[in-house]
């Protein structure tokens, strides 16, 4: 029943979050779960101040399903502050689409670099870890100010992560990685969105507005040629 929910547009966490009383043991307390998408519509309506109307359009839920959201997502805080538990904000992706991670911040730099990485200067090369090349968009105020491209440096285990951080690249968008290259790039302060395939220049004007193609998902083993 659960597989057949409509999937949530949502930002992803860098890790779990776990909060407790100060001097008690985790072990001693209950702990309440809040999911991603409970936590993805209290910060659009709480945090950001979007009206549940415009959460939902962000979201990709009616805006029922986003009250249901702040409904028991906000009784959930209370449930812990009232009676001592400890909250634990879930990562989980399931019946969600990631629409970025790592770097919940990114929307607010005036000025962005994105990055694809490709071998034929049209199409997304999933498997970036082998590409010939990286297109590196300047974006101020969602509009492309410049394009270029970059050859990378011989690949080595984090070669790329550490050559798009000189490049100034804010964002990476590409098809799948490894927990441990998602990592890499988040020692550079590089957001990854994955799930990305077909052209570039479709995904980068799905990502500017707010969407991505496909979804995408950290894999569970890691791929060190990938990193």
């Amino acid at each position: 029943m659960i597989s057949s929910r409509k999937k949530r547009y949502a930002r992803r966490l860098d890790s779990s979050r776990v909060f407790k009383p100060v001097g008690v043991s985790r072990n001693d307390l209950e702990t309440v779960y809040i999911m991603l998408d409970e936590f993805e519509a209290l910060r659009l309506v709480d945090y950001e101040g979007l009206s549940q109307i415009d959460a939902g359009v962000e979201m990709q839920v009616s805006r029922a399903t986003v009250q249901r959201l702040l409904l028991s997502g906000r009784k959930k805080f209370i449930d812990v502050l009232l009676k001592n538990k400890a909250l634990e904000i879930k990562n989980e992706i399931t019946n969600i689409k990631l629409k970025g991670e790592n770097k919940m911040n990114i929307e607010e730099k005036l000025v962005k670099r994105i990055s694809f990485p490709t071998s034929d200067k049209v199409t997304v090369d999933e498997h970036f870890g082998h590409c010939k090349e990286f297109v590196v968009y300047t974006i101020e105020e969602n509009e492309v100010k410049e394009v270029k491209y970059v050859i990378p440096p011989e690949h080595t285990p984090g070669s790329f992560p550490r050559f798009l951080g000189e490049q100034g690249v804010d964002v990476i968008i590409t098809g799948g990685m490894g927990a441990m290259a998602v990592n890499l790039f988040k020692q550079q302060d590089i957001d990854v969105v994955l799930g990305a395939k077909g052209r570039i220049d479709v995904n980068l004007s799905e990502y500017l507005g707010g969407f991505l193609t496909t979804q995408g998902s950290v894999c569970e083993h890691d791929h060190t040629h990938n990193n």
